[in-house]
């Protein structure tokens, strides 16, 4: 048959290849819309097998049908015996049967043992691998199978859709990552760049390296900037706040100047994320180092996508850093930013106000002070109603002397405050305010009770502001008085801070020598220190002043020469000490036109100013702080040497003092002890005079016996026990000055150490009821002896027992008792009685001999408090050492922790006053412009 002959030597291309792959090889051989396709290929079969051709496409085909039919085990043989080029399709198709019956194992070697050249059947195979570890659970080989397929096969249908949809079901988001952005940049197609942009959005790529999207973005950039801008902002929000953000900042201006954006283009997104960005680094936790690399090239990138408002904000970003590092920033991109910023019309009021505010939060979260003064100083300049005159010029007596012509004796209420401010209210009120105090009072009274009369003084950042109904003083108006401002200010002053509240000033010249140098030097600093605010003069009348005329000739010499140097200047007559009613209504109507002049600009311009004097004055207060930790380091290590040596002083106060008094105790009762060793003995001698003739000496022993110890417990109780009762007396009255002493040197040294802690540190008080406690124990004792009867001759010594013996025998007989009773008498005057007058001592010392062993625990306890006090302020002030010397040391460590915020915080300040600046300048432009100079 020709058609098998045509079918062995058939250029298996792309389409034939398709045939096998869905085995539907068999069409080839019978005709179209045949019925009996199992009948039509015996047909064919037989006449092959007739023909003696090879039967071997015959059978592959069949058990394509077989396959179809389900018959997996007939299509199995069948494949079996094919042996031309369809062997290795065979052997896959042997494979899929033995998967579909459910012998996986099986199939999967055969899968693996297929040897072909063909990439479609390499492709099929590696899917089959695929399905088959799929369904096994060995999800790591069939990882492994489908990223093979990707990398040799991607083109090849659905390889890359059966991967994505595996790498989705495990979660593996960074290979789906890896497949979207291999076939986004591999195919340029927008779907896997949509597919790529979802799974950023979705925030699965924030631990993936960003250099690995530059291909991708890079040629998004060139294809489709709309899908480029939404790629580089799903990028951004997935980094920020992360580990790799700056990572992905140093990546996209490594792009921003390989692609070189800029207004080529109406930018939609990123501009946003520029300004998004450059503000949470200005505001994040990060480090200079850090900033200086990323944000330079970033501003950049910001003023050449920006437009509109948001450009002239970038301008000033770029100008305040190009001034902060011009290293960063070539000229001509400085000159760009310059130009970009002209004709701004942005306010600064709202950005000045904010940023201040950010940083007295953070100055308090750095324990740098509350800053009360600072905070009342921007409220006042935020207030756009009010108009402040700064009155200057003059001594401090002379400018209180004229405010106390408008305000009366409330100009007087604090005399020697750093800043006083007067303004009408319809309530009285004073208000104390410092860096660290912010102090309300009702009335004039309670506040000097409260500051100690009108003498007291102020420290240097103090103000106080008097509100009251000051009939004289018109609404809106305040005037301000700042005490170092006299003929020779000092412009160094804590208090000139609040310069910037002025307004306007009122200048006070002296009558007799009127606008001195001294007057026009200062003049020049206030035009200095407050430029824009306008310079008015007090002219008080001269002796030489007599009639009107004369005294306007005066005024208008001395206008003339106050005006070569201040130009626009007004000078007003006015007595400061008693002015006539119509100066005074004058100098009220000109307070209230210069009430309704405000300038925004100036506040505006005030604020700034101030702004920057606050960063100037936590920069100060940090070098301060280090400088007064460090001294307090030294001092409180000086006052724990002092406390040292004071607890030792206490120690050896307690050692000689407990030694005194433990030696005096035992020195009463070793007394007391030889006046017994002595007085018993004799006592027992002169017992013999009990012994006469017509003793019975058969008992005699007993009665002598009973008698001795009657007389020596009558000894112990009349003379003993009331002798020592007394020395103990003596001993507690002798203790106790001794106490007094010790106390009396403890009050001492308290006094000095607590004046070197300036308070009442220390209270060392000793316990002084030991001593009521001894009394109380040694009458105890004292009442409570109890001697038992001493055996003095009843023991069994040799010379008793034979008198005992004699006493029985003789005694019966009267002429022998004459001579025992001799006998006797020699025997009992004889004998050594000190054991005896020893147990006596015994019985009696022994309960004070176990008190006095316990005298040194109460003399321990009777320094116990003191000696707490000492070493637990020891401690505490080590401890405290301890603390600050490892803050000093992280501050001197670390100073870029509190130096970088407010660096940064003063190149924000810069950004604001290159915005007000611009905006000035429009003013004026535009003011130029619609007064052009022939209209002059």
């Amino acid at each position: 048959m020709n058609m098998h002959g045509k079918s062995v030597s058939r250029v298996m291309d792309m389409e034939f290849e398709q045939r096998l792959v869905h085995k539907t090889f068999y069409e080839t051989l019978i005709d179209e819309g045949e019925g009996d396709v199992v009948g039509a290929l015996g047909d064919v079969f037989f006449a092959a097998h007739r023909d003696g051709a090879d039967l071997s496409s015959i059978r592959f085909a069949q058990g394509e049908v077989y396959f179809h039919r389900r018959d997996y085990e007939a299509a199995i043989f069948k494949w079996e015996n094919v042996h031309n080029e369809l062997r290795p399709w065979a052997q896959k198709n042997m494979a899929d049967s033995y998967y579909e019956l459910g012998q996986l194992r099986m199939a999967e070697e055969l899968y693996r043992s297929v040897e072909t050249e063909s990439e479609t059947l390499q492709a099929e195979l590696i899917l089959c691998l695929f399905s088959l570890y799929r369904e096994l659970g060995e999800t790591e080989k069939a990882d492994e199978m489908v990223k093979r397929g990707v990398t040799l096969y991607p083109d090849y249908p659905n390889m890359t859709e059966w991967a994505r949809a595996f790498f989705e079901e495990q979660g593996d988001w960074e290979s789906a990552i890896e497949l979207a952005l291999g076939e986004a940049v591999r195919t340029s197609s927008r779907r896997w760049a949509d597919i790529l942009t979802g799974y950023v959005e979705q925030g699965h790529a924030r631990t993936m390296a960003p250099a690995r999207f530059s291909r991708c973005l890079a040629l998004l950039y060139e294809t489709d900037r709309v899908k480029f801008e939404r790629l580089v902002q799903a990028l951004w929000n997935g980094y920020r706040d992360g580990d790799l953000y700056f990572s992905w900042l140093a990546e996209w201006n490594r792009l921003d100047d390989e692609l070189a954006l800029g207004r080529d283009y109406e930018w939609k997104r990123i501009p946003a994320l520029l300004a998004e960005a450059y503000e949470g680094l200005m505001k994040g936790p990060y480090r200079w180092k850090e900033l200086v690399e990323v944000i330079p090239p970033l501003l950049k990138s910001w003023v050449n996508m920006a437009e509109g408002s948001a450009a002239a904000v970038a301008a000033a970003a770029l100008l305040a850093w190009s001034e902060k590092v011009p290293e960063a920033f070539a000229e001509d991109i400085i000159r760009d930013a310059a130009k970009r910023l002209m004709g701004t019309r942005g306010k600064t009021r709202e950005a000045a106000l904010a940023l201040f505010e950010e940083m007295a939060e953070w100055a308090e979260a750095q324990r740098a002070g509350a800053h009360f003064r600072f905070r009342w100083l921007m409220r006042r300049l935020a207030d756009a109603q009010g108009h402040c005159v700064l009155i200057a010029g003059a001594s401090r007596h002379e400018r209180l002397a004229f405010l106390r012509t408008l305000v009366g004796e409330a100009a007087l209420a604090a005399p020697s405050a750093p800043v006083l401010v007067w303004k009408h209210g319809e309530e009285a009120e004073i208000v104390k305010i410092s860096d660290e105090q912010f102090t309300v009072f009702s009335n004039i009274e309670e506040f000097q009770q409260a500051s100690g009369g009108r003498g007291s003084r102020f420290p240097d950042d103090a103000v106080i502001e008097c509100t009251a109904p000051f009939s004289l003083l018109p609404q809106g108006v305040s005037l301000l008085d700042i005490g170092p401002l006299g003929g020779r200010a000092s412009f160094d002053h804590e208090a000139l801070i609040s310069i910037a509240l002025a307004d306007s000033v009122l200048f006070l010249l002296n009558g007799d020598d009127p606008f001195s140098s001294v007057d026009e030097q200062l003049v020049f600093q206030l035009r200095e220190r407050i430029p824009q605010a306008p310079i008015h003069f007090l002219l008080p009348p001269g002796d030489g002043m007599v009639d009107e005329q004369e005294t306007m000739s005066i005024v208008r010499e001395i206008e003339a020469h106050i005006r070569t140097v201040v130009p626009e200047a007004n000078v007003i007559v006015y007595s400061p000490h008693a002015p006539s009613r119509s100066q005074q209504q004058t100098l009220v109507d000109w307070l209230g036109e210069l009430g309704r002049h405000r300038s925004i600009e100036r506040r505006e311009t005030a604020l700034l100013a101030t702004i920057r004097q606050f960063i100037a004055h936590l920069f100060r207060q940090r070098a301060e702080a280090e400088s007064r930790l460090a001294e307090s380091i030294v001092w409180k290590k000086e006052m724990a040497a002092k406390l040292n040596g004071a607890i030792h002083q206490l120690g050896d106060q307690q050692e000689e003092k407990t030694a005194r008094i433990v030696k005096s105790f035992r020195a009463v009762l070793e007394e007391t002890r030889t006046a017994l060793a002595t007085a018993i003995p004799d006592m027992l001698r002169q017992a013999a005079d009990f012994v006469d003739d017509d003793s019975d000496f058969a008992r005699l022993h007993l009665e002598l016996n009973e008698r001795v110890n009657e007389r020596i417990r009558a000894y112990i109780d009349g003379e003993v026990l009331p002798r020592l009762h007394c020395a103990l007396n003596e001993w507690i009255a002798g203790a106790e000055e001794e106490f007094n002493e010790c106390q009396a040197f403890l009050y001492e040294m308290a006094e000095g150490l607590n004046a070197m802690f300036g308070e009442e540190r220390l209270k060392l008080e000793c316990d002084f009821r030991l001593l009521a406690d001894w009394r109380r124990d040694t009458d105890r004792l004292i009442n409570g002896v109890q001697i038992d009867k001493v055996n003095v001759f009843l023991r069994r010594t040799p010379s008793q027992l034979l008198l005992k013996g004699a006493g029985k025998l003789l005694g019966a007989f009267p002429q022998n008792k004459a001579m025992l009773a001799q006998r006797y008498r020699q025997w009992m005057q004889t004998q050594d009685y000190s054991d005896v007058a020893e147990t006596v001592a015994q019985q009696l010392l022994m309960p004070f001999a176990w008190f006095a062993k316990s005298l040194e625990r109460d003399m321990a306890r009777f320094f116990q408090a003191p000696s707490a006090v000492l070493n637990e302020t020891l401690e505490r002030l080590e401890l405290e050492t301890v603390a600050q010397e490892r803050e000093l040391k992280q501050m001197r460590t670390h100073p870029e922790a509190y130096r970088d915020p407010l660096v940064l915080f003063s190149i924000r300040l810069r950004q604001c006053e290159q915005l007000a600046q611009a905006a000035s300048a429009a003013v004026h432009l535009r003011q130029d412009i619609n007064n052009p100079i022939g209209s002059l």
